[in-house]
Parts: C-alpha cells; structure tokens; sequence
C-alpha cells in the first residue's frame, strides 16, 4: 500500500467549486490504518476499556427505549480533539493542509465530533453551523467530515444545498419535529429537489462553509454509518454576541445544558473552554 503524502494542495478548480458551492469532496484524504484506529478507540470507549476524559458520550434518543446497549445506542462521541488517538484526526497534516488553503495558518480546532450513527437513527434536520457558533469571520471557519465506513442515502449519508452559503444569510432555526435536543433546523431552506446527497468511500472528506445548508438523513439499513469531523476557525476570528440576533434561543439551551452540568458559563465561554489552538506541522 502507497503511503499517502503529508501533502495536499488543493488546485484552482477546487478552489473555485469550493467558492461556488460551498463544498468541497476530495476522495481518498486518510487512508484504512487511520480510519481503522478511530474505528478501535470508538470501540474501546462503547466498551469502556478506555478512560473517556473529558469526551461528551451521546446515546441515540429514538433508539432508549428499544433495549439496545453500547455500540447499537451510541450515537457520537463529542470533543474528542484532546484525546490522544481522536486528536491524531483534528491534528492531521493533510486535514490542516486543506483547512489553511481555505482559512489560513493560525488555527483553532473548535469542534470535534466521532459519528456512530447506528441502524434506526434518525434524520439530522437541515441546519447551518454558523447558528452553533458565536465567532466571526465566516469566512474563516470550515468543518471538515471524513467517512470511515461507506456512507450511503440508505445508511444516512450528509445532503448538501449547494450555493446556500452564497445568500450570505444566517436562517431563524427552529426545533423541528423528531430531532434530538440541540438538533435545531431550518423548516424551509432545504426543499427535497434541492439537495445533493454525498455518498462517499472511506477516506473521503467533503469540507464545507459554515453558512451552506446540510444535513442527513435517517439510517434505514443494517449497518452503522461511521465518520470523523470537525470545526476550524481562524486565531483571528472574534466573539460576538448573539444576543437579539437567530442565535439567542440556541445560546440560551447551551447555557441551560453547561447550568445542569454545574457549570455557569456563557455561550461564548463554552466555545473558548472547548477549543484547541493547533500549529500545523512543520515542511522542513
């Protein structure tokens, strides 16, 4: 097996599609001996044969009820970027070799999540990540997401709305009908003929804009829909306040969720807690 280059220069084709769309498939990005090694530390945390740390483990609402237990039940682990195996995916010399072509050198790893999707989970609504997150420039935040397991329409794969990110408009969410707690969706912004679903192969990464309307759809197969993704912004970025703004309702639940954890932290404060300054590998 040909081991894959550090290196990833994205040409100006991409970049232009990238533009347009506001994503961006490169097929192939990781290789199996990486994919197979989240797929093990997943494992190793459903079972508990791994201390978690501070990781946020998040068990499937539709699927509680139904008696089915650890890797069945699991619908992602969250804030894995400080764990030693996870971050070796936030931290991945060809990952932040795409992120800095689109949103430059200094980065912050923001968000991290392992996506377990087990057979009858439901839908994710379509969404806008920007609402999550109280920094700006848009411009300089990107998510990536890598599939570990083939990702189908059947098993749930993600849709996208192409040129949604190109209004330049951040749309009032709403919690829609038989979504998760903090799943929150935009009721009219993503119209059936509209979407383009991304199936894709292991190693496959798609990065998109934080303003491009996505989401998934239920897992109706056998098989569990496994991937890898996180959020990047720029150390340039700011906070604001959302206070007033679409976003409101969203901080008040994550400020509700932190007060019932025992934590009395704002929303901004949430995100500056969880973030991770990266440095990107040295060329020399």
């Amino acid at each position: 097996m040909t081991e894959l280059s550090n290196t990833y220069i994205v040409s100006d084709e991409q970049r232009r599609f990238y533009d347009e769309n506001g994503y961006l498939v490169i097929k192939g990005l990781l290789d199996f001996a990486t994919l197979y090694n989240y797929k093990q530390r997943f494992l190793q945390i459903c079972k508990g044969t791994v201390d978690k740390g501070n990781i946020t483990v998040v068990k499937e609402i539709s699927l509680k009820d139904k008696g089915v237990t650890g890797e069945n039940l699991i619908n992602k682990l969250q804030e894995i970027h400080y764990d030693d195996v996870f971050m070796t995916y936030t931290e991945h010399p060809r990952v932040l070799e795409v992120v800095s072509q689109f949103i430059g050198q200094d980065l912050r790893v923001m968000n991290s999540m392992f996506i377990n999707k087990p057979p009858g989970s439901v839908s994710h609504p379509p969404h806008q990540d920007l609402y999550y997150f109280p920094f700006r420039p848009v411009e300089k935040i990107i998510a990536a997401w890598t599939a570990i397991d083939d990702v189908t329409i059947e098993n749930g794969c993600l849709y996208v709305i192409p040129k949604s990110h190109k209004q330049g408009i951040l749309y009032p969410h709403a919690i829609l009908t038989g979504a998760s707690r903090l799943y929150h969706g935009v009721q009219h912004a993503a119209p059936e003929d509209a979407r383009v679903h991304l199936e894709m192969s292991p190693g496959d990464t798609v990065f998109f804009h934080p303003l491009l309307v996505h989401g998934s759809g239920a897992n109706v197969s056998k098989r569990h829909r496994k991937c890898v993704t996180a959020h990047y912004a720029s150390e340039r970025c700011a906070y604001v306040s959302v206070r007033g703004t679409v976003q409101e309702h969203i901080a008040r639940e994550v400020e509700a969720e932190a007060g019932r954890r025992g934590f009395e932290l704002s929303f901004e404060d949430t995100w500056k807690i969880k973030s991770k300054s990266i440095t990107l590998p040295s060329k020399l």
